[in-house]
């Protein structure tokens, strides 16, 4: 049986009919390779670019049964199964713990956690009939720690740590590869102008306990923002394109690492954290980051 190398990425497009930076650089990276890319999204009219290269597009949203069925159907009757899934549908939930209301909360473990556990359950009997397949979970550097403000969302990569190590001992012995991505900062990605960007809850701001926290939240990621000449931390964050060559060597290469670590402050930080210890970490974590 010849194995399927059809390669389906999740989250190339959301809600606002954007196509987001890594999905997209992923998708014509590997297109332009000779790889077949299905290339899916909540919003066709955000892949229609990708559509005019040549690329396949899909409607699909991990929050949505059916069409994660259907997109694993139609690349299975037109290659014989999903050759590899990478999982990079996900947003940023920004609100302290105390002040975002649990909706919002399962909102952001369906579509980062739960939705990535089902897509991965629908190509693996595909993956497992033929020997083969590779599953990509594009994790975070805040996968490895967390900071204030963004507690529920950096909870969702810590799960996908788990979950990839997890599923990587489960398919072992099938043939599948299971790869972790930990990239660094991406420059431009979940990157807010105002505090308004930040889609806190209505009224968590009114008379707030955390007083001017979201002000300074909003400022420090501003080093994230300037995509064509960063300054200050911005230097040492990636742009959609490092990530993109990164996955592209995961998939390809015959004996892939267990997780990919892109970037200088994810390679530094995981020791400096076993250096220093909780106390001397947690104090570094609050010189450095924004806090109430």
């Amino acid at each position: 049986m010849t194995c399927s190398r059809a390669v389906l990425i999740t989250g190339v497009s959301s809600l606002s009919g954007l196509s987001s930076g890594t999905g997209r650089a992923l998708a014509l990276r590997l297109h332009r390779q000779g790889w077949p890319v299905y290339a899916s999204g909540r919003s066709l009219e955000g892949l229609k670019d990708l559509e005019q290269e040549g690329i396949a597009t899909l409607r699909v949203d991990v929050s949505d049964e059916k069409s994660m069925a259907a997109a694993v159907e139609r690349i299975t009757a037109e290659h014989g199964a999903v050759g590899v899934l990478i999982n990079n549908a996900a947003y940023s939930l920004n609100g302290t713990i105390e002040q975002t209301p649990m909706d919002e909360v399962r909102r952001q473990f369906e579509t980062n956690v739960f939705g990535l556990s089902r897509m991965t359950q629908l190509v693996l009997p595909g993956m497992r009939a033929q020997g083969a397949g590779r599953i990509v979970i594009m994790s975070s550097i805040f996968g490895l720690f967390a900071t204030p403000g963004r507690g529920y969302y950096e909870a969702t990569k810590h799960a996908l740590e788990a979950i990839g190590d997890s599923l990587r001992l489960e398919v072992r012995r099938f043939g599948i590869k299971v790869v972790v991505i930990e990239p660094s900062p991406i420059l431009g990605a979940f990157v807010p102008t105002t505090v308004g960007d930040l889609g806190l809850a209505p009224g968590s701001t009114d008379n707030d306990p955390y007083g001017d926290f979201w002000e300074r939240f909003v400022a420090w990621h501003g080093a994230y923002r300037e995509v064509e000449r960063p300054k200050g931390r911005g230097r040492l964050s990636l742009r959609s394109g490092d990530v993109a060559a990164l996955v592209e060597k995961a998939i390809t290469v015959p004996r892939p690492r267990i997780r990919y670590r892109l970037g200088i402050p994810v390679r530094l930080l995981r020791p400096q954290r076993v250096i220093f210890g909780e106390r001397a970490w947690e104090k570094f974590v609050r010189t450095f980051f924004p806090t109430p």
